[in-house]
């Protein structure tokens, strides 16, 4: 083995030392430090009770589909640069998690999961990456101004507006909602205009990436993603019930758009996730509900189930990250 070599297989080993201790000591640190401002020991001392383990096994189950779901999204707009079985590619998305846990805007999450390809070029990847992230945020945008669409009449009121008024504003913002799906079936007009845009010659190969998929591959990757976002946000209602917070299912699922809509415009890390979503869920649920600490608790457990938790397991398969290839 040269000294190169060895070098490179040691700097690999220490980051990967780094990254696990990093992310253990941030979800222990919000686990221990936040767990006051959240009621974190609570809602697990109340999971684990015997009648609430049922629940508790679906919750989980419900985890491993979301992020399932999210896996085979990410096979799929990988395929072309490189083939990966779907437990190799659910293991890249658990490394991701665990290295999103400490990053601003989870933006660790690309590193996470291209450095489990073995040949790909990586800025492909991560603009690959890239078009799966923007299929989930373009479900939350619709969902969010659907659901806003009803919650103003109802919980803010229209003003001045006349009801013919208000609904054609409505007519609208649901044009504006099937803009965004439409673009991004059209995700490969980006090529065109990369092409066009000051950038060096050299790069513009990089935007071949966007011709890549089909019409009918972006669907599937698109209904992936609303598969997640109904899987979650169910999740959410579920934990809500089971804390006695006494919504509806629909009410419920107006108020869970609305706070990921909002979510949407506030930068955060995912360690943080767990109190910003906390906040915005009070000040949208507790409209329907005073049982605030319900409302608390179940964003909490929310948090642990689908980020803690597959952030640990990812702490596993950071250490079958290639940071350097043999052409490296």
């Amino acid at each position: 083995m040269s000294k190169n070599l060895f070098r490179k297989r040691n700097i690999g080993l220490f980051i990967k030392v780094v990254i696990a201790f990093v992310a253990l000591w941030f979800i222990y640190h919000e686990v221990q430090v936040k767990d006051q401002e959240t009621d974190l020991s609570f809602g697990i001392d109340f999971l684990l009770e015997t009648d609430q383990l049922p629940y508790l096994l679906g919750l989980v189950l419900l985890m491993l589909i979301n992020w399932t779901l999210e896996a085979y999204k990410w096979k799929t707009l990988i395929q072309h640069i490189e083939k990966i079985s779907m437990l190799k590619s659910l293991k890249a998305i658990f490394s991701g998690i665990t290295i999103a846990i400490f990053t601003p805007n989870r933006v660790g999450e690309y590193g996470g999961r291209i450095f489990h390809l073995q040949k790909a070029d990586r800025i492909d990847a991560t603009l690959l990456t890239i078009v799966g992230s923007y299929a989930q945020l373009v479900v939350t945008l619709v969902t969010g101004i659907t659901a806003s669409v009803f919650f103003i009449p109802s919980h803010v009121g229209i003003g001045p507006l006349t009801p013919l008024q208000y609904k054609l504003i409505g007519v609208l913002m649901f044009g504006v909602a099937a803009f965004l799906v439409v673009l991004f079936l059209n995700t490969r007009l980006l090529t065109n205009i990369i092409k066009r845009s000051p950038i060096p010659q050299r790069y513009y190969h990089y935007a071949e990436v966007f011709q890549y998929h089909t019409t009918g591959t972006l669907w599937r990757v698109f209904l992936a993603s609303l598969g997640r976002y109904m899987v979650f946000t169910f999740q959410f209602y579920l934990l809500l019930r089971i804390f006695d917070v006494a919504v509806n299912y629909a009410d419920a699922m107006m108020m869970i758009s609305m706070t990921y809509f909002v979510m949407t415009a506030v930068p955060t890390i995912a360690i943080t996730e767990l109190v910003t979503r906390g906040a915005i869920a009070t000040k949208f649920i507790e409209i329907l509900s005073p049982n605030v600490t319900g409302i608390v608790s179940a964003s909490s457990m929310l948090w642990l189930i689908n980020l803690a938790v597959p952030a640990l397991i990812g702490v596993i398969f950071i250490f079958q990250l290639k940071f350097f290839r043999k052409s490296d």
